[in-house]
């Protein structure tokens, strides 16, 4: 956001050339548009009406700068994206000469160049240098080409990266997976960010025309001659609504497209699907950036989904039963149809490490380490869990290639981890020691791969940042389009990145529909390229498996993967001694023929548990996940002190205060406070101590206080104005993960709080201070998600202005 000053005096014939409104003597003007430059000269700014609302904008070109400001007047400010009343809304500002620079409207010595401004364009002389709708979208960096991108790319030392595919044979790749004949199975979200007819919540931002390219997709990609690249392009299946992801069986595969999971298959072998059938429904439409998503194979030969934060109620069409999603993940079995719930909720992607430790993550979370499966609660009902994850790490300071790009809706969020998805666990050897326990995590925003080493030496599973990446990525590009949704270990043993290649990121539901209308939202529609990372002169070519019970001593997991599930689909019980000797291989290996095996019936769950236990830590959730009574063992004392053994005996009678509706009383407080703070400057070391007083029962800011609601570290960079707004009028806008839920016990007492976890015997509410009681279900007459948030209003009460101000600059220091 630029900085504002006072306008500066101008002389009189300043004052006579440029025709300055009423409305300057009321609002600052931004910093570049000065009406005068250094030496007193006229600075090139012009007040024009520019879209027809009755308010002068400001048109800015010199010979250093230029710029075009919208003014918004007060009944349009949105204080919570960065634009105020005044000439705050950003069209394009920079450096004169760049690829998004005006006309010079005055020369380097300040004289007038002739520019003027009517019949909605700016003219010199009878010349249309600009129309007026041009001055009002937003222009972004220029798209490169794949060839351009590629050079843009940094790899660390000893890597190199290849364009293995590019449009027009792709296009918005968002997942990707091979099939056993070494194909790649591509899913292509071409209509984000709507699908025709779709809008914003509000109807404010829509699609005004329907492309050609404006559906969901799932393409065939073959590399015909063996040299790594893909050649040829065959669509299996189009028309679909905000596909995610996908996962091979048989003859087809299963597709995630809301508000269904259904198999697609091609009989007749020409590539293209011609038979559809729904195996699950009810998975609930919205924002495609948080739809049903997957799907990961796990070692228990079941297919493992993610929640995507939108939940659903869903139908399972080859079974009949019905099944709650709520704030869980999932997953389903391709033989019979049967659905479970899993721990949750990820965001976009749960993945598995070779072990069967399952990964998650959420926008600003690195990832989340699911420590207890379902599998291992629904055995034990009289064991009653707090939780069933943990976070890895908090760091989010990241270090883009990228030249930093005003964001749309939280301008100065920058260097920071904001997108983070499809946290993936490298499974191969073939990065040597650079990606020995390594996970990767796609950052679109911020056009980079991030790389964390993973601990399995604690309770849980813990990260940090890779050695080698000490301040910088794995995967950098200068190319502000460059958008990875998934990196995953390829058969061959590289790194494959999905890039969507798109230059608006964030989803019109989050920028204000003035600037949206000003951007190309589709802009990349046409484009979409996928990257192979490998070591510098690793072999290149498919890898094919034709033989699964000898593919499945391959060091390599998707090889692993691919070789089990064909077993399995096969029944192939004839395999089971040649898995056998496999059980004295590397751990990886061993682990993953112990599955098979039982899944054959060649082995027992206890057999199992037997060959694999000597691995702990490293197979703590595999073994949960595989065996019965025997599996308390393989807890650590650390696993052992998360679970609740025993329910509280959860009675407590209004435990949290009624949180009232909105009102127009709770926007008056705001307005005071945000009155009041604009003259008063913060002082961290005050703030720090105002936090401990009020906020960190309920929030955390690096390693002080408890998270209750967001932590405040992720949300440092928004403005003053939102985060004023955020204390004193909670309730305005609660996102689903941070409303208060309800739970009515059989004894009619009632508990209030966030429902930190969800397990089949319990569930966990979280109240204020951090104190979670876990009610099991048989106790809960009735549950459910309250329409205002957990924050409690009337803060006023207890903070003035000062201290308003003191806490957030603690909250955006270091300290």
């Amino acid at each position: 956001m630029p900085r504002f000053i006072l306008p500066l005096l101008v002389c009189s014939s300043l004052l006579n050339a440029v025709d300055v409104p009423p409305a300057l003597r009321e609002h600052p003007l931004p910093d570049a548009a000065r009406l005068q430059d250094a030496q007193g000269h006229d600075n090139g700014v012009r007040f024009v009406d520019l879209n027809g609302d009755g308010h002068e904008d400001i048109v800015l070109s010199n010979a250093r700068e230029y710029g075009v400001f919208l003014f918004v007047p007060k009944e349009r400010a949105k204080k919570g994206l960065q634009w105020d009343e005044g000439w705050s809304q950003v069209m394009r500002e920079g450096k004169a000469g760049d690829a998004n620079s005006l006309p010079l409207i005055v020369d380097a010595d300040g004289s007038d160049s002739g520019v003027t401004f009517h019949d909605a364009a700016m003219w010199r002389g009878e010349k249309k240098l600009v129309p007026f709708a041009e001055l009002l979208k937003v222009p972004g960096p220029a798209p490169k080409s794949p060839e351009e991108s590629l050079k843009a790319m940094h790899v660390k030392p000893g890597f190199e990266a290849m364009l293995v595919a590019a449009e027009p044979l792709v296009q918005d790749p968002v997942f990707m997976d091979w099939d056993a004949q070494g194909r790649m199975w591509v899913v292509e979200m071409g209509d984000y960010p709507f699908a025709p007819g779709e809008k914003t919540k509000d109807g404010s931002v829509g699609q005004d025309k329907v492309s050609k390219l404006q559906e969901g997709r799932v393409k065939i990609l073959e590399d015909t001659n063996g040299d790594g690249v893909y050649d040829k392009s065959t669509l299996f299946l189009d028309g679909l609504k905000h596909p995610t992801g996908l996962a091979p069986w048989k003859n087809g595969v299963f597709i995630a497209n809301i508000p269904d999971v259904f198999y697609a298959e091609d009989t007749d072998g020409d590539g293209k699907c011609d038979k559809r059938e729904t195996w699950f429904t009810g998975f609930t439409a919205g924002n495609p950036q948080h739809l049903v998503n997957g799907f990961c194979w796990g070692l228990d030969g079941w297919f493992y989904g993610a929640n995507g934060d939108s939940g659903g109620d869903i139908t399972c069409v080859k079974t009949g039963k019905k099944v709650a999603l709520g704030t869980n993940d999932f997953r389903f079995d391709p033989r019979t149809g049967d659905f479970a719930l899993e721990g949750g909720r990820s965001q976009y992607g749960k993945w598995r490490d070779d072990f069967g430790n399952w990964f998650g993550n959420n926008n600003s979370t690195i990832g989340w380490h699911y420590w207890l499966p379902f599998r291992y609660l629904e055995r034990h009902p009289e064991v009653v869990a707090k939780a069933v994850r943990s976070d890895m790490n908090g760091e989010k300071r990241l270090y883009p290639a990228s030249p930093p790009v005003r964001r749309f809706n939280q301008g100065s969020a920058v260097n920071t981890l904001t997108s983070g998805c499809s946290p993936m666990p490298f499974r191969d050897s073939t990065f040597g020691t650079d990606g020995t326990q390594v996970i990767f995590i796609c950052e679109p925003a911020n056009n980079l791969v991030h790389r964390e080493v993973l601990s399995y030496d604690g309770g849980t599973i813990t990260s940090k940042r890779h050695p080698g990446d000490v301040e910088s990525e794995f995967l950098a590009s200068e190319d502000n389009w460059f958008r990875p949704s998934m990196a995953r270990t390829g058969p061959d043993g590289a790194l494959y990145v999905a890039d969507m290649y798109r230059l608006v990121l964030e989803h019109p539901e989050w920028i204000p529909a003035e600037i949206a209308r000003g951007l190309e939202l589709r802009a990349g529609e046409d484009r979409g390229r996928i990257y192979r990372i490998a070591k510098t002169g690793a072999p290149k070519g498919k890898t094919t498996v034709s033989d699964p019970a000898a593919a499945m001593a391959s060091g390599n997991g998707w090889v692993r993967d691919t070789a089990q599930r064909l077993l399995i689909e096969r029944n192939e019980t004839s395999a089971v001694a040649a898995l056998k000797p496999l059980l004295g291989s590397a751990p990886a290996v061993r682990v993953q023929a112990a599955f098979t095996l039982m899944e054959l019936g060649g082995m027992s769950a206890d057999e199992v548990f037997a060959q694999i236990q000597p691995l702990k830590p490293l197979v703590r959730a595999g073994a949960l996940t595989a065996t019965g009574t025997k599996s308390d063992a393989v807890l650590s004392d650390f696993e052992k002190a998360l679970l609740n053994q025993a329910p509280q005996k959860t009675p407590m009678k209004a435990v949290m205060p009624v949180i009232t509706n909105q009102n127009q009383d709770r926007q008056k407080v705001v307005a005071r406070y945000v009155a009041d703070a604009t003259s008063l400057r913060g002082d961290a070391k005050r703030g720090a101590a105002v936090f401990q007083k009020v906020c960190m029962v309920c929030h955390k800011v690096r390693d002080l206080g408890v998270e209750v609601g967001p932590d405040l570290t992720t949300v440092a960079t928004k403005p003053r104005e939102q985060l004023i707004e955020a204390i004193f009028d909670p309730n305005r806008a609660v996102e689903q993960r941070n409303a208060a839920t309800q739970v009515t016990k059989k004894d009619q007492t009632m508990i209030v709080g966030q429902l930190a976890a969800e397990t089949p015997g319990n569930v966990t509410i979280r109240l204020p201070g951090g104190a979670d009681i876990v009610v099991l279900r048989t106790e809960i007459q009735a549950m459910k998600t309250l329409t205002t948030s957990i924050m409690p209003e009337g803060l006023e009460s207890v903070l003035t202005a000062q201290e308003v101000v003191d806490v957030l600059a603690y909250i955006g220091s270091r300290q």
